[in-house]
């Protein structure tokens, strides 16, 4: 019978459907509800989710004043709650009764303006994600006080800062700031020191603190379409750094901290219009398999150094047109499998080149 439901999803013939009494009279195990497009008129009486676990109500006509969540409220377990493109919400609920809820989506609620303070009193949840909500103007401001929370997804929004203060949001892994309004980031960002990956492409960001180097566990941080323009010296503590993505940014050299990323195996400078420099010290990536420098227009010159790159399959100088001739030592790139010179004004090629 539906005593035993434990599953249950609503799919297109349930939308614009009432459901009243009855229908969930016997539903007292379910742990698990997809309702997308629920409608706003929820009178379920004898809806009791004592059990709910995870709830999903994407695309829903749903507002903070929805009928449906006050016997939510005995949900004392649910974990995932899923709002995304709830267009009708422009606060979240009253949040303190989900007191062991790990995911929050509240992905594209264009019309989220606020986040209601009971957040603060849910001290399980993991992940926020507000992608796309282009009216959320701030986060509240204890949300960096949420010590379990490893994953803040804020791209896409009018947000202007984040609330980290110091040894806040210790367990933080990923933070995508991507399409944001954030313009300058806290010194505090040592806090974060088990951030693993960093979005901050599309950013207003000119520049970084001198804290970032302080994120020791590091892995992914990608900086394309910003307005960076050079690193701080503090970067090459960037030790466990693989991918880093500089593609369309203002960046103008890679300085001298960037033979300290020993673990780079991927460098996209694509179309870095102002790069006109590379430090000596990228020899020393000898993990690094990819080197894009397509449409670097203002780079002249290789350095000699990157005969060392003993692990490059790939390098990619198309459009560099300043570009002359590239090192003798070219031949010694034993790994390389892709050598791309094409719109460049390289008219003879080294000797050593038959070697590869």
């Amino acid at each position: 019978g539906t005593c035993k439901i434990e599953a249950l999803r609503f799919d297109e013939y349930g939308y614009k459907r009432s459901y009243k009494g009855e229908q969930f009279k016997e539903l007292a195990h379910l742990r698990w509800l997809q309702w997308e497009r629920c409608p706003s008129n929820f009178e379920a009486a004898n809806f009791h989710p004592k059990k709910l676990v995870v709830l999903n109500l994407s695309w829903s006509e749903i507002s903070e004043d929805w009928g449906g969540w006050d016997p939510l409220k005995m949900a004392t377990q649910l974990k995932v709650l899923n709002l995304t493109g709830c267009l009708s919400l422009r606060n979240t609920p009253d949040l303190s009764a989900f007191e062991s809820l790990e995911i929050l989506i509240l992905e594209e609620c264009e019309n989220l303006e606020m986040i209601h303070h009971s957040i603060m009193l849910v001290k399980s949840l993991i992940s926020l994600n507000v992608n796309g909500c282009r009216r959320l103007e701030e986060l509240p401001i204890g949300i960096g006080r949420m010590e379990q929370l490893r994953e803040l997804l804020i791209n896409d929004t009018a947000i202007r800062e984040i609330p980290i203060s110091k040894g806040s949001l210790k367990l933080l892994t990923q933070l995508d700031l991507s399409h944001s309004e954030i313009d300058k980031l806290p010194e505090s960002m040592d806090s974060l020191e088990s951030l693993t990956q960093l979005d901050l492409s599309y950013s207003y960001l000119e520049e970084l603190p001198h804290s970032m180097g302080s994120l020791g566990l590091l892995t992914q941080l990608d900086l394309s379409h910003s307005g960076i323009r050079k690193f701080p010296e503090s970067m090459g503590s960037l030790v466990s750094l693989i991918q880093l993505d500089l593609s369309y940014s203002r960046i103008e050299e890679l300085p001298e901290p960037i033979g300290s990323l020993k673990k780079l195996e991927t460098l996209n400078a694509f179309n870095c219009a102002l790069l006109a420099h590379i430090h000596s010290s990228i020899g020393n990536l000898t993990f690094l398999s990819l080197l894009d420098l397509r449409k670097c227009h203002k780079l002249a010159q290789l350095p000699d150094s990157i005969d060392s790159m003993v692990s490059l399959q790939h390098l990619l100088l198309r459009g560099c047109l300043l570009l002359k001739e590239i090192p003798d030592s070219i031949g010694k790139l034993v790994s390389l499998t892709e050598l791309d010179l094409k719109s460049t004004s390289i008219v003879e090629l080294p000797q050593s080149i038959e070697k590869l």
